[in-house]
């Protein structure tokens, strides 16, 4: 139907589709359903079609009354990849051109495998001269896309567009968040997306690798409200009834918790489910803070699956400590019309891919006219005997200047063949430097594959040791590839202060990484004294990272003088 698009999303439990105005100014949704997704279906992005889902979508689209014939997928994917860049200020229909002349700048691979989209991000500069696009670019390879265009071509319907669900989030809530910094998360069942938009403008976009599916497990095998065949079913429930512990009970180990009741004893099962997730998004959130200390976040919005989960926003809340808002309607949509008392979160992503879509889009060459024929010939004889006599004197020329060249080349061929003969005794000396040097390459890239932050362990240690005050008592210590974690005691918050102010002079570690993650402050009454513990998280340097010398230092801000 002319005016209205498909705009679906694959997860991996549940398919979303959504039936609504395409290319208005205002947005009317005429439908919107979810499928189950059969497992193995998809995988990272990319689709495994079977006949019997294929089939199972296509009675979904005709028992729904859908009659739309273009459609645009929504996709997420770690293989999807994302540069920001600043091209010059050039005309819009400019801009894909300028994109695709640098793409092999802006992504090092075989672009030919790859497709590219991109959608504006603000204007640089005030003055016209002086103006600039900031562009997010994304490459996504052609062989994921193809599965979707298989997929439409299955259900007859023609692909307008494949759309990454970071941008059709940022479309969604664009217009809540005009002015300040604003935090959106995005649940669903096997990933969460956090997203920071400052002033209407992408600042922070970072994939949490938890999502609600164990939650969700926990709801569809438990029998305190009801028989649950499905995951349509166990969210349909977790919308209608609290099943996540609000309450003091501990939240890690269900199995200690004061359970009045079998549905205490899920709930406290459920919350313990999200426990990761919400540590996830914590590191997520204070990782952006410490970097972002000038921008304080003013909102924080929660979407997706996640959002229709009673009590999840007073969770989050009391995590992060920070108001926590359901996002229930969108200028321009009339969305609480539609949805009334329902939560439209699981649909987020098909509703902003309409919106300002950046648009993967199949490459097809343009055909070209053939040129015109001729009108007709005058004097044909005349023009064909005076080419023939031109071929002829051409075909002697030609003749003449080949047989010059042959033996000049033939002259050249023997002492080329002299100096080869010559020159054999080496083959064996280059083979063997051809094999000695491929072995060292393999054991280079052996030992390269093995080393990591932990081999400077000792290094560490030793530097903890000198610098370190001596009233820091080290109770635990644990180190990863990337990160270090300490918790310790100490006399007073001041002397924590200063622990903290001296990790952040290691070399070692980045010292804007350095965070505090928990602080907890003991009064012994007996003794009448107080201990502070506290937990350090942090950032190891990169690998090939070397301490930046004085000299160099004081070079760079001579240079920076001048």
């Amino acid at each position: 139907m002319a005016g209205r698009v498909i705009s679906i999303e694959i997860g991996y439990s549940l398919t979303r589709i959504c039936e609504m105005d395409y290319k208005t100014k205002f947005k009317k949704i005429y439908n919107s359903f979810t499928i189950p997704t059969m497992e193995g279906t998809i995988n990272d992005g990319v689709l495994n079609l079977q006949p019997h889902y294929v089939e199972g979508l296509r009675k979904a689209l005709v028992e729904n009354g859908i009659k739309a014939k273009q459609v645009i997928f929504s996709i997420s994917s770690a293989k999807i990849a994302s540069r920001e860049v600043v091209i010059p200020f050039v005309k819009e229909n400019r801009i894909a051109d300028v994109v695709q002349a640098n793409a092999s700048d802006y992504f090092p691979v075989d672009l030919s495998q790859y497709q590219l989209a991109y959608s504006v991000l603000e204007t640089l500069g005030e003055t016209k001269d002086k103006q600039q696009y900031k562009l997010l670019v994304l490459a996504a390879p052609t062989v994921m896309l193809n599965g979707y265009y298989e997929l439409a071509n299955a259900l007859r319907l023609e692909v307008v567009g494949i759309e990454y669900v970071g941008n059709s989030l940022f479309q969604m809530v664009k217009s809540k968040c005009a002015q300040g910094s604003h935090l959106i998360i995005k649940m669903e069942e096997s990933a969460t997306l956090v997203m920071v938009v400052d002033n209407q403008k992408i600042a922070f976009v970072r994939n949490v690798s938890y999502g609600l599916d164990e939650a969700i497990q926990t709801i569809q095998d438990s029998l305190v409200w009801g028989e649950i065949r499905n995951v349509g079913q166990a969210l349909d429930v977790a919308s209608k009834n609290l099943c996540i512990d609000l309450g003091t009970a501990e939240q890690e180990n269900p199995e200690t918790a004061q359970s009045t009741s079998p549905e205490d004893k899920v709930r406290a099962e459920v919350t313990a489910a999200l426990m990761p997730l919400i540590g996830g998004i914590v590191r997520v959130i204070d990782y952006y803070v410490s970097r972002n200390s000038e921008t304080p976040i003013e909102n924080v919005f929660i979407t997706g699956i996640g959002a229709n989960i009673q009590g999840m926003d007073t969770l989050l809340a009391r995590e992060i400590n920070h108001g926590v808002t359901v996002i229930k309607e969108i200028d321009g949509f009339h969305l609480e019309k539609y949805f009334k008392t329902e939560c439209f979160g699981e649909y987020t992503t098909c509703i902003g891919a309409v919106i300002e879509p950046s648009g993967f889009k199949r490459h097809v060459d343009k055909s070209k006219k053939g040129a015109k024929g001729a009108k007709g010939s005058v004097n044909g004889m005349f023009v064909a005997w005076t080419i023939f006599g031109v071929g002829i004197f051409v075909a002697i020329l030609l003749i003449g200047f080949s047989t010059f060249r042959y033996a000049s080349l033939a002259k050249t061929n023997a002492e080329l063949r002299s100096q080869s003969a010559e020159l054999e005794v080496i083959i064996p000396i280059y083979n063997e430097y051809v094999t000695t040097k491929n072995t060292y390459n393999q054991v280079t890239a052996m030992y390269e594959a093995t080393e990591n932050r932990n081999d400077g362990l000792y290094d560490f240690m030793f530097e903890l040791e000198e610098k370190l005050p001596k009233n820091v008592s080290v109770v635990s210590f644990t180190s990863e590839n990337e990160t270090v974690t300490i918790n310790m005691d100490v006399p007073t918050k001041e002397e924590a202060a200063a622990a903290i102010e001296q990790l952040r002079t290691f070399e070692s570690l980045i010292p804007e990484s350095v965070t505090v993650s928990s602080l907890v402050v003991e009064e012994d009454e007996e003794n009448q004294s107080i201990s502070v513990n506290f937990t350090v998280v942090a950032v190891y340097q990169p690998m090939d990272y070397e301490p930046e010398t004085e000299a160099e230092s004081e070079t760079t801000t001579e240079t920076v003088a001048e």
